[in-house]
Formats: structure tokens, C-alpha cells, sequence
């Protein structure tokens, strides 16, 4: 006599930790937590460049060089924030950086004497930072850092099969939408914050055609799609780049 097949549980129920990671994205779920982080998530290379620069400096590296690294990862936060590259935008901009690397090799292969005044003065440039410099920055982003990071653990959203709901930490309810009528849209207005944030991008709720919530830095959010794939159905979750 066959034994009787043992019904299916109920869905684990999702951790308050996963709004930094989701860690399983195919198993039955009961719902996807998704937080929009603030823009400091993006400082992550100065965090630890500057860290790393204060160590080796305290070592006997050389401060030269290890200020030509602090300013450049610097300058890239700061590009990041301040630009929003599509696609298509950082096509063109790489392509660009590639024409002038070329047009300067073809300068300096012709001996055009602008090339070597502008070469020979940045070279001169003296970029060094105090051991105390790289202390305080240090410090100061970790602390960015970890007041950024305590906002997604009390202000999220919370995907569900029948709603998706908002939620502001100790208050709980703060706005839902309802599932029927709605689909979910994964952007990437710039990709050097996608590849920051590993995959991530904003994440866009639309009901009848119409924006009703934008999620915006979102971490692992390519992995996130998978899980509201599989928690919502594919028919219902569309991807946009």
C-alpha cells in the first residue's frame, strides 16, 4: 500500500537580514525584502583604499604613491555620485578614454610639445597625505558607512504574493500596494553603480502603466529578480536595462 505523499510545508519565512543579502533564490519563499541603501554604499573602494594607504604608509610605503591611489579612488566615488551612465553612456565614455589614451600616444610618438608640458606637470604634482589625513577619512567613512547601512534594517519593502508592503521600523505599515494589476521593473540608470553594488540597481513598481514606487540602490539586485521571479511567477516580473 502506497503511502500518502506528506504535503508541502508552508514557505520559510524570510530573515530581516536579507534586505543587505538575499541568500536563497530558489526556494519557496514567503516574501523578498528590498531597501533602497543611501548613496554612501558607493564609497566602499575609498573606504578600504584609504585604510589600506594609512597601514602601508605607517609601514614605509611610499607617500607618493600611495596618494596617487587615495585621490584616484577619491575622484571615482565622486564620479560615480555625480554622473548617471546609461548603457549607452558608458559605452560612449569608454570609447572616448580610448581615443584619447590613443591620441596621446600618437602625440607623444610625434614629440608634440603640449604632451610633454602637461605630462611632465602632473608628474611633478605631490600628492601625499599625512598618516593623520588617512586616519580621519578612514574613520570618518566607516562611520558613514555604518549609519548608512543601519537605515535598510528599519525601512523596507516587503514583496508578497497578494501586496507588496512598506515598512518603517518600530511603527511597521507605512503604505501597500496590491499585487493584482502590478508588475515589478528592475533599472540601471548608471552601470559603475550597478558593478559597486554587485548587480544592483533600482527597482520600479509599476500598477497600470504607472509608477507607484521607486526602490533605488539596491544591492544584489540581479539576485533579488530571481527570488520575485520565483515568488511573483515570470510572467509578471519584467527586467529593463
Amino acid at each position: 500500500m502506497d503511502k500518502p505523499t506528506p504535503k508541502p510545508g508552508p514557505a520559510p519565512r524570510e530573515s530581516i537580514w536579507e534586505v543587505y543579502y538575499p541568500k536563497d533564490t530558489v526556494t519557496d519563499r514567503s516574501a523578498v525584502l528590498v531597501a533602497s541603501f543611501p548613496m554612501i554604499v558607493y564609497f566602499w573602494p575609498s573606504l578600504f583604499v584609504f585604510l589600506f594607504c594609512g597601514i602601508l604608509q605607517a609601514a614605509g610605503t611610499s607617500p607618493e604613491l600611495l596618494g596617487w591611489f587615495a585621490t584616484a579612488s577619491l575622484l571615482f566615488n565622486l564620479l560615480v555620485i555625480v554622473t548617471d551612465l546609461s548603457q549607452k553612456k558608458f559605452l560612449i565614455a569608454v570609447l572616448t578614454l580610448f581615443a584619447g589614451g590613443l591620441l596621446v600616444y600618437i602625440a607623444h610618438q610625434k614629440d608634440w610639445g603640449i604632451v610633454s608640458t602637461v605630462g611632465g606637470w602632473i608628474a611633478g604634482l605631490q600628492l601625499t597625505y599625512s598618516s593623520d589625513v588617512y586616519l580621519v577619512v578612514t574613520v570618518a567613512l566607516w562611520g558613514f558607512m555604518a549609519v548608512g547601512l543601519m537605515q535598510p534594517r528599519f525601512n523596507y519593502w516587503r514583496f508578497e504574493p497578494n501586496e507588496f508592503t512598506h515598512y518603517i521600523q518600530p511603527w511597521g505599515r507605512d503604505q501597500s500596494v496590491p499585487r493584482e494589476g502590478s508588475t515589478v521593473v528592475r533599472e540601471i540608470p548608471d552601470v559603475l553603480e550597478m558593478l559597486l553594488t554587485f548587480g544592483g540597481g533600482t527597482l520600479v513598481v509599476k500598477r497600470e502603466g504607472q509608477v507607484v514606487v521607486r526602490i533605488k540602490n539596491v544591492p544584489f539586485l540581479g539576485r533579488r529578480m530571481k527570488a520575485l521571479e520565483e515568488l511573483l511567477g515570470v510572467t509578471r516580473v519584467k527586467q529593463m536595462d
